[in-house]
């Protein structure tokens, strides 16, 4: 009688466990809007007897305050300063168009100056929506790795410069380096040049196959390739300082969908009377705004290809005998951010597979998962592809 209740407790213990394995996570798998309550400080001048007229001064006040605090908490601290001017004209300027309900808690009058503190309802799916469109990186969001094919030609050079040919490169160009700050500052991953020690021997202008074989093979999901050159420009001063002109070409191509995603053309001047140093400095101007105009349109275009992108699947080995370990991992899975829904395809007597919506690609999801620690256990993801995610638990 013993043993057979043992084995009844036993039996139903691990349904529980299986059953919780197919649970949805809270919250993911819904289409619930997100909701984020904030509580915020308005002030206003009181201007003679009008009160009425300050009082709804500063509810507005606090609007503005409560959509600003919300887009902050959601950009990377670098794009809310690079960016702080497209954030004023589209959200701040409007921000009754994010505030779903709001009430006045208090105010205080003092002299001719009214505060109220006001608890505001803020829609964090149309500032995320809004946040998006205008190609502003998310904080904590997955965002494309990007490797750099860009020839240069300074003032004077006679060739291009550039990796992939017959002479090994082992830094940046001048041009590349500007382009690849301005991305980086925008929250795109920049990945270091590679570090080849048989140069490619290609000539400068290759196909979008081979930037795209280039851009597989080192891992990336966007290729940036163009050219920059400087050159004097026709205007002198004195006959001593002279007008140097640099103009970037640079466009994107997805390694995944193998289309162009940006593409942007750059002018910057500078005078100097040092051809070689006005030449750097022009080239570094037009990377830099060359940078700028690609993250923007990358940035729209990467949130497009995630939303329309295909469940990503993860597959899970040994989990026999170790559920419990497995609705930790599936739990912390949900939880990343970047995932709308995870599913369950497949549950055998060792493996189970589940269906991932993520916003980012394989490679992404696999190192976030690198950086989550468990307590007897380990993760042993010993491999990844554009569409699976292979995991082995390693129990300690």
């Amino acid at each position: 009688m013993f043993k057979h209740n043992a084995m009844r407790k036993w039996i139903g213990a691990i349904g529980l466990l299986v059953a919780m394995a197919f649970v949805p996570a809270a919250g993911h798998g819904t289409s619930r809007p997100v909701v984020k309550q904030v509580n915020v400080l308005g002030t206003a001048v009181v201007h003679g007897n009008e009160l009425v007229e300050a009082r709804q001064n500063a509810v507005d006040d606090a609007l503005v305050a409560a959509v600003g605090q919300v887009v902050v908490e959601m950009l990377t601290g670098e794009t809310v300063v690079r960016r702080f001017k497209v954030i004023n004209d589209n959200l701040l300027e409007r921000p009754k168009e994010y505030i779903q309900n709001y009430r006045v808690l208090t105010e205080s009058v003092l002299k001719n100056t009214i505060r109220t503190l006001v608890q505001v309802d803020i829609s964090v799916d149309r500032v995320s929506r809004d946040l998006s469109r205008l190609g502003l990186a998310l904080s904590g969001a997955a965002y494309p790795h990007i490797v750099f094919m860009m020839a240069e030609k300074n003032v004077n050079d006679e060739d291009f410069a550039y990796w992939w040919g017959d002479r090994r490169l082992q830094q940046r160009t001048i041009s590349e380096a500007a382009v690849a700050e301005a991305l980086r500052t925008s929250g795109f991953v920049v990945m270091d040049p590679p570090d080849i020690s048989t140069p490619p021997g290609l000539p400068v202008t290759v196909s979008d196959e081979q930037m795209i074989a280039f851009g597989k093979r080192l891992g990336a999901d966007i290729v940036v390739a163009g050219s920059g050159t400087a050159a004097p420009a026709p205007n002198t001063l004195g006959g001593t300082i002279t007008a140097y002109e640099a103009v970037v070409e640079a466009r994107a191509l997805s390694v995944q969908s193998g289309k162009s995603v940006a593409r942007t053309r750059q002018k910057f001047v500078v005078s100097g009377q040092d051809a070689f140093a006005g030449g750097r400095e022009a080239l570094s101007g037009a990377g830099a705004a060359a940078g700028d105009a690609l993250a923007r349109q990358i940035m729209v275009a990467w949130q497009q290809e995630q939303d329309r992108s295909a469940a990503i699947l993860v597959e899970v080995e040994g989990t026999g005998g170790h559920i419990a370990s497995f609705v930790r991992l599936r739990t912390a899975i949900a939880t990343l951010s970047g995932v709308k829904d995870l599913k369950m395809r497949e549950m055998s007597s060792d493996k189970a597979v589940m269906a991932v919506s993520y916003q980012g690609t394989a490679r992404s999801l696999a190192d976030a998962l690198l950086l989550k620690t468990f307590k007897g256990f380990g993760l042993d993801i010993y491999e990844v592809t554009t569409e699976v995610v292979r995991i082995r638990l390693v129990h300690q």
